[in-house]
């Protein structure tokens, strides 16, 4: 489901679900927890990288496991997924999601917990969430510290996709490169990170989270209420119903 490798004071986390592309799912999801504890206590961990394997970053949550659930236990499960996505954003170590593929729905939120994004020229990112029937169960507070309310809404309500280059003229990640640099990319942001004393990166990284108040888990659990009122609902299940239908007819 995930896996860890540390080199010269950098960490890869590298989502692994690559037949699902990457999509989260539970186990997924406590995964990433259990190396987010390890890595707080590595003081010889100087930055963070996320990554996926195979042809996406992260397609979402997994409508699979989602879709028998209740609404109220399904808006349970994606708070769950913040609360452990809160804590990625916690770690003293500066994060960089490198994004390539379909960075979709909560891959993308998965990437607004990091500090910095780096795309690929050609990735796919959107938040399609609210053209299936329910708001994002979280990082919408996120998206608006990081873009502005009104991308914000251009976003959510809009629901396009859009390419890697779209993405860095409006902020929403730091950087697009073509698809074979990402990594030799997004690795030299960390070594220039890793270079730099750790406990003026640690303090200011956490005094910018305490300025930022759309990063406050209130917006998370906000968030997730709206969902669960709007998952319940005829369309939202028909929807649902819907993808898992086309899934299974390929």
């Amino acid at each position: 489901m995930l896996d860890l490798q540390t080199k010269d004071g950098i960490a890869w986390i590298t989502l692994r679900r690559p037949a699902a592309l990457n999509a989260i799912n539970q186990e997924m999801a406590e995964s990433l927890l259990t190396r987010i504890k390890e890595l707080e206590q590595r003081p010889d961990v100087k930055a963070v990288i996320t990554r996926g394997d195979g042809r996406a970053f992260c397609a979402g949550s997994d409508l699979r496991e989602l879709a028998p659930m209740s609404a109220e236990q399904a808006a349970k499960c994606e708070l769950g997924f913040a609360e452990i996505f809160s804590a990625l954003d916690r770690l003293p170590q500066p994060t960089i999601a490198a994004l390539h593929g379909h960075a979709l729905g909560g891959g993308l939120g998965l990437a607004l917990y990091h500090d910095f994004r780096i795309a690929s020229e050609t990735a796919s990112l959107a938040m399609p969430e609210v053209e299936l029937g329910w708001t994002p169960p979280w990082a919408v507070g996120r998206l608006a510290d990081v873009v502005g309310f009104q991308k914000t809404r251009w976003i959510l309500l809009n629901c396009r996709t859009m390419t890697g280059v779209e993405a860095a003229k409006i902020g929403l990640v730091d950087e697009a490169v073509p698809e074979d640099q990402l990594l030799t990319r997004t690795e030299e942001l960390a070594r220039r990170l890793a270079s730099m004393p750790q406990e003026g990166i640690a303090r200011t990284k956490k005094l910018l989270n305490l300025m930022s108040p759309l990063r406050r888990f209130e917006w998370d659990a906000a968030a997730s209420e709206a969902f669960r009122e709007c998952y319940e609902k005829p369309e939202a299940q028909q929807k649902v119903a819907d993808f898992l239908n086309k899934k299974k007819q390929r």
